[in-house]
Order: C-alpha cells, then structure tokens, then sequence
C-alpha cells in the first residue's frame, strides 16, 4: 500500500515538474535582445503596417497577439486603449490576431464593438516564426528595432502596463532589454491537475466501496461512483447534485453567461458536500473537521485515496442503514 501511495505521489510530481518545464521553455521565435525581424501585416482599413516604417514615426511599436475568442486580452484592452490615447505621439500598439479562424472581418467588428483606436489585423504569414504560447503575448520593439520586452499573458492592470511603456518611452533609455516574462497560466495546470486528481479519486473509492462491501469498479464510472459513495453514508442523489454544481459552473463561463453564476455553482457544490463528508470521515473514525476538510477540492481526493488504501475500517452509520 505504501509502495502504491509513493508511486502515484511520484507520478504527480514528475507531471507537475513537466508541465512547468513544458511552460518555462516555450519558444517564441524571438527574444528580448534580438532585432525584430521585419514584416508588413494587413489592417482592418484596407491599409497595411510595415515595421521599419512605424519605426520611423515612432520610439515604440507594441506588438499584441491576440485572439477574439481571448478573455484575457479583452479584458487588458480598454487599459492599453487608455495608454495608448496618452501617448500616440510617441508609441503605436499593433494589435494582431493570431488565431487561425479569426477573418479580417470578425477582427474590424471586434475592433469598432470595443471601442479600440489603434490598428488591428492579422498576424498571418507574416509573423509565421512567432510561436506564441498563448493569447495574448505581447512584444516590446524599441527605436532601433530591437526586442526590448516580451510579456506572454495579460498584463495585471493599466499600472503594469504603463510603467513597461514608460521604460521605453524614458529619457533615460539606455537601450537595455527586460527578461521574457509569463503570466501564470492557471488553466494549464488544470488540464494537468484534473486527470491525476480524477485518478487518485478513482483508486481512493475503490478502496472506499471495497471496504464498506460495494463492487469497487463502480468507482470508474462517472456519477454513478458519486451516488454509491454517498448512499454508503447518506443520501446518493445529493451526491449527484453536488458532482455537477461544478461542470455546471464552468459551462457558464464558457457559454458566457453573468459571472456571478459560477461562483454560486462552485459554492453550492461545496456546501452540499460537507454533510456527506463528515458522515463519511465518522464511518472511518475520524473527527468532523476532518471531514470538512474532505469536501474541499483537492483534498477531497487525497482524503479518500489514504481512507481506501490505509488501514481505517468502514461502520455504516446506524440511522443511515436504510438508506444504503
């Protein structure tokens, strides 16, 4: 059993330990220091932009990817619009989409329904030795045309962008390049998190199911492991209920629906989980608190993979027999 626990807790370690690595060392195509390679691009107004000619009205070109689909970008836009509005004299936001089913004309309705004035269009052939590693990441290019600062993600708020913009834009210049920097990508470490976590949830009921008498293979299958779980202490369509505040949430944000939704959704699956995971922790022997913190995602799945596979032993609650 041990042997077991050290396997997987060394699985999820090296999936970690990947996944960061995998992130870290994107390559972009170019990297602060270098000169920017040149290219000419199309814009929403029928027109086009070259870089070494904007580099000769301006001391600063910032090269944004993006994507309409992109939340994060839509989001830092109005800010950058507000930068940009202070300092178009000096500096000009080249603002292109590098997803490859946007079309000029969805990028000229995105531009006029957000309320944006500086050029847009696509980043196409031109830019093909960029690798972006994900939307947005936006490219500093200084008066000399070098790469002064690339930021992969969405900048924090309008200061975090202001100031990068003051750097190059400073009397006091000196033609330094900042290092590459990257916006935390928390969905990555989802999609890396949800498979492990859904593993060790899996092995930890089958332990659960095996000990309190159930077939320990319904642990593979999806709801009906939920309804098995808590009919063994409670009432199982609470846990079908509590399983789906979750999906339920996420599709909200996908389908666009008001944000606050989610949250209520996250919560209430949540709450609906505490009453079955103090019973659960008690039929194992163990306090409430300890079930508490079995409701909580994360670890819920570690708290049920030690019960499954240690030496605690299962004692149905009495009140609760009928409904097993």
């Amino acid at each position: 059993m041990k042997k077991l626990i050290s396997v997987l807790l060394l699985v999820v370690l090296l999936a970690t330990a990947l996944s960061i690595t995998a992130y870290a060392d994107s390559g972009i195509g170019v990297k602060p220091g270098q000169n920017m390679p040149a290219f000419t691009v199309d814009l929403t107004d029928g027109t086009t932009a070259t870089l070494s000619e904007l580099l000769k009205e301006k001391d600063l070109v910032v090269l944004n990817i993006f994507a309409s689909w992109c939340k994060p970008c839509e989001r830092e836009f109005p800010e950058m619009e507000e930068v940009y509005q202070a300092n178009s004299d000096r500096m000009v936001i080249l603002s292109l989409s590098g997803e490859p089913n946007d079309t000029m004309e969805i990028i000229a309705d995105y531009k006029e329904s957000h309320n944006l004035s500086f050029p847009m269009g696509l980043a196409g052939n031109a830019l093909s030795y960029l690798t972006v590693p994900g939307f947005p990441t936006t490219i500093f290019i200084d008066r000399s045309g070098m790469v002064g600062l690339i930021k992969v993600g969405a900048f924090v708020d309008k200061a975090e962008f202001e100031s990068k913009v003051g750097y190059f834009l400073s009397p006091d210049y000196s033609g330094k390049p900042l290092k590459t920097e990257q916006a935390v990508n928390y969905m990555h470490y989802v999609e890396i998190a949800i498979p492990i976590a859904s593993l060790v949830l899996v092995i930890g009921r089958w332990g659960l199911f095996r000990k309190a008498g159930k077939k320990g293979w319904h642990s593979l299958i999806p709801l009906l492991n939920t309804y098995d779980e808590y009919s063994m202490v409670w009432k199982g369509w609470i846990g079908i209920l509590a399983t789906l505040c979750f999906p339920l949430g996420i599709l909200c944000n996908i389908v666009g629906l008001p944000a606050f939704i989610a949250p209520i959704l996250y919560a209430a699956g949540f709450v609906l989980g505490i009453p079955e995971s103090i019973r659960l922790a008690k039929a194992f022997g163990k306090s409430t608190f300890v079930g508490v913190l079995m409701a909580i995602p994360g670890i819920k799945e570690v708290s049920r993979l030690f019960l499954g596979l240690g030496k605690a032993k299962f004692q149905a609650p009495v009140s609760d027999t009928a409904n097993s």
